[in-house]
């Protein structure tokens, strides 16, 4: 209902416009309000956005179970159960950044040296207390590793509504 009377409003707007300045001035005047329209809506996006990101802290976002599988040539199979541990929030994405590190043996103490690294963000939605599977891909196409591969992740940040 309130779109209409929006609607009526806007071409009220338009005619009272194209009579008091002429169909030039009107049409100019018409497109500059659009446009600034257009990036205040885009504006708000941005800052709503950023006003929700991190409304619950990244520890409360828990990723088990990760591996990384061989696809392709440099191309690499991510796998993970994400649980979401926040009471009040719906988790609907969050930035991970995955490392590659070569590493002299397979021992924990093994002197590794991190030779690729990528970041995106990974869209997802989960109910608050509740875990989704993700299967994502990560693209490390000149890493040429001399030991053994040793992959870490983080997560930078997290998005939630």
């Amino acid at each position: 209902m309130i779109w209409i009377l929006l609607v009526i409003a806007a071409a009220l707007a338009v005619v009272a416009l194209f009579i008091a300045l002429g169909a030039r001035k009107a049409v100019i005047t018409i497109l500059a309000i659009v446009l600034v329209g257009i990036a205040g809506l885009i504006w708000y996006g941005e800052v709503y956005d950023k006003q929700k990101s991190n409304v619950v802290a990244a520890q409360q976002v828990q990723l088990s179970n990760v591996q990384m599988t061989p696809v392709y040539r440099g191309s690499y199979q991510l796998t993970a159960r994400v649980r979401n541990n926040s009471t009040s929030h719906v988790l609907t994405g969050f930035g991970l950044t995955v490392t590659a590190s070569d590493c002299t043996d397979q021992s924990t103490t093994a002197r590794c040296e991190v030779v690729g690294e990528q970041s995106k963000e990974i869209r997802v939605e989960i109910p608050t207390q509740q875990s989704r599977d993700i299967i994502d891909q990560f693209g490390f196409d000149s890493i040429r590793p001399i030991g053994h591969l040793r992959w870490g992740h983080r997560i930078d940040y997290i998005k939630t509504r």
